[in-house]
C-alpha cells in the first residue's frame, strides 16, 4: 500500500470528532462507526434490522462518550417489549465501544420497517461511569419512537435540560450487511438564541443522509462542515473501534464466585465453553483450568 492509500485509509477510518462553534454557543460531535458496526454484526451474527439498531446505539454511545474524559464510560441501554427486548452499548471517550442486542425470540428473523413497533414500549437509560463517582450516574426516560436518535435527544432535553439534536444513520446493502454507519449530535450551550437553534434544527433536517456523505468519502469533520450552519473549532479527533476487554482471566475470576461444587459440576457435564455477551468471543476451559480453579478455591478457604 503506497503512502497516499495509507493516508486515505486513515482519513476514512472510524472516528469521532468533537467541535465547538466559534462563538461558543454550540458543541457537536460527529462519529463514523462503519467498521465498528460491521464488526458487531459479524460477531453477533445479526440480520439487517437488529444489526442496524445495534449500529445506531453504538454510534449514540460514542457520541455521548465524546463529552467525557479518558476511560470514563457511557452506557446506553434500551429495554422494550417488542421483538427487540434489549439493546446495550458501552463506549469510552478514548474510542473503545462494544455492545449487544437481545431478541424476544432468539434466532427469529425480524420483519417490518416500523422501528417503534419492533422495539415497542419501554425505557431508555443513559449511565455515566465517572472517575470521581463511586456509583454510575444514571438517567432514565420513557422510549419515544424507539429509533434511538429521538430517544437520545429526548433524554438530553428532558433529563438534563440540554437542547440537543441527534442524527443516527445506518445503511445496508442488498444482502442486509451494513455498508455505512454514523451519527451526529449538536447541543446548545449557554448564550445561544432560539433563532440560532431553530436554524440548526432546519439544517440537520434538510441535510442529506449522513451515510451518503460517507459514501462520498467524507470524514466526520468534512460532514460537519457540510451540515452545520456555523463555523467551529476542533476540540478532539479520536479513532473508534469495536473493542472488548474480556479475557480468560476475567471469566476465571467470575467463576471463582460460584464455588467448588458448581465448578465441579461444570467439569463433569463438559460445560467448558464461555462466551462473552458483549463481543461473542468464545473461551474454552481445559481440565488444567478446572484444576487450577479448584486449587484456588481450596487455598481461599484455608
Amino acid at each position: 500500500m503506497d503512502i497516499d492509500n495509507i493516508k486515505k485509509a486513515l482519513q476514512l477510518r472510524d472516528r469521532a470528532v468533537r467541535v465547538i462553534s466559534k462563538d461558543g454557543h454550540y458543541r457537536a460531535v460527529c462519529v463514523k462507526n462503519t467498521t465498528t458496526a460491521q464488526t458487531a454484526q459479524k460477531n453477533h451474527k445479526l440480520d439487517a434490522i437488529p444489526a442496524v439498531l445495534l449500529a445506531r446505539t453504538l454510534a449514540g454511545a460514542s457520541l455521548a462518550s465524546a463529552f467525557l474524559k479518558g476511560e470514563e464510560r457511557i452506557v446506553l441501554q434500551i429495554d422494550g417489549d417488542g421483538a427487540v427486548s434489549k439493546i446495550f452499548a458501552e463506549a469510552m471517550q478514548l474510542g473503545e465501544v462494544r455492545g449487544f442486542i437481545d431478541l424476544k425470540n432468539p434466532g427469529s428473523k425480524i420483519e417490518g420497517k416500523n422501528i417503534s413497533e419492533i422495539i415497542g414500549n419501554g425505557l431508555f437509560r443513559l449511565s455515566r461511569v465517572l472517575y470521581n463517582e463511586a456509583e454510575p450516574v444514571q438517567g432514565v426516560v420513557p422510549l419515544q419512537k424507539g429509533d434511538i436518535a429521538t430517544d437520545l435527544a429526548f433524554y438530553y432535553n428532558q433529563s438534563e435540560q440540554v437542547p440537543s439534536a441527534v442524527i443516527l444513520d445506518c445503511s445496508t446493502d442488498s444482502d442486509g450487511f451494513i455498508s455505512q454507519s454514523g451519527g451526529l449530535i449538536v447541543q446548545a450551550m449557554p448564550g445561544h438564541s432560539d433563532f440560532e437553534l431553530l436554524n440548526i434544527y432546519d439544517s440537520l433536517k434538510n441535510s442529506k443522509p449522513l451515510t451518503q456523505y460517507f459514501d462520498d468519502e467524507l470524514n466526520p469533520q468534512q460532514c460537519m462542515k457540510n451540515i452545520l450552519p456555523f463555523e467551529f473549532d476542533i476540540l478532539s479527533s479520536t479513532q473508534v473501534d469495536f473493542f472488548c476487554r474480556c479475557s480468560m482471566e476475567t471469566f476465571k475470576s467470575k467463576l471463582l464466585t460460584l464455588g467448588k461444587k458448581e465448578i465441579n459440576e461444570m467439569q463433569q457435564v463438559g460445560h467448558n465453553e464461555l462466551v462473552c455477551r458483549y463481543c461473542s468471543k468464545h473461551y474454552y476451559l481445559t481440565n488444567d483450568d478446572f484444576n487450577s480453579l479448584n486449587q484456588e478455591l481450596i487455598a481461599r478457604n484455608n
